[in-house]
């Protein structure tokens, strides 16, 4: 498994689920240096290929979701924040927020933005229609499975609630206390997630893309792409 903007939770975690062959690159990494945008591999280099919370500091997210899928043998797995009507409510009500300003002023004011650069990333959110049209835009030879799994995850500790002054978490976790906000956002998380309706409301976004064969009307000549040729029957 090839990890795109890879780090020691991957690791863990992917391990924890039984891969045992991780290869983790990063942009600018003292290992395997991979610029998401633009994979410098050649095409089906990994069986599989996965992002855990990358896409949305990309410049174009679509990019990066159209060279995991070039590089991908058979899957391409990802996790970022998801697009539904109760997100774009949060974020007019001021309980979230469209740029990343806390954390790059976590990271003094240096990276952790958009390409881990300084400027604040905007949050790119997802749907399974989204990811449909991005992967058909940039691979129209191939057909493809989506499987889209909207969900809440309020992955989130004391600390990091007060940190949120961008919006108005740190206002209510100060009144109401970080420790009792955390544990109200855990029990909605798991009564929300029961209820499909609700699910789909959720903040964050799984899909898996499973790469299958050429479309019906594409034939591979000459080592590339073509549209077939129809067969005149009366020659």
């Amino acid at each position: 498994m090839l990890v795109i903007g890879g780090g020691q939770e991957d690791l863990d975690i992917l391990s924890a689920c039984g891969f045992e062959q991780i290869v983790l690159s990063n942009i600018d990494a003292t290992g395997m240096d991979l610029d998401a945008e633009n994979i410098a591999l050649p095409d089906e280099s990994y069986p599989v290929v996965f992002a855990h919370a990358v896409l949305h500091h990309c410049r174009s997210p679509h990019k990066a979701v159209g060279e995991m899928v070039r590089v991908s043998q058979k899957h391409v797995f990802f996790v970022e924040p998801n697009d539904s009507w109760s997100l774009r409510l949060l974020v007019r009500m001021g309980f979230s927020f469209q740029y990343e300003l806390a954390a790059v002023a976590d990271n003094g004011y240096t990276r952790a933005g958009m390409r881990n650069g300084p400027v604040p990333n905007f949050i790119y959110r997802w749907t399974g229609h989204e990811v449909e049209k991005c992967v058909s835009a940039y691979h129209p030879e191939r057909q493809v499975c989506i499987r889209a799994h909207p969900y809440w995850d309020f992955y989130v500790n004391e600390e990091e609630l007060l940190l949120r002054k961008e919006s108005r978490v740190a206002g209510l976790a100060e009144k109401l206390g970080p420790r009792n906000l955390v544990t109200l956002l855990h029990f909605s998380q798991a009564f929300l997630n029961v209820l499909p309706p609700l699910r789909s409301q959720g903040n964050k976004f799984f899909c898996a893309i499973s790469k299958r064969g050429l479309q019906p009307w594409i034939d591979m000549r000459d080592g590339k792409y073509q549209l077939k040729k129809k067969i005149d029957d009366s020659s």
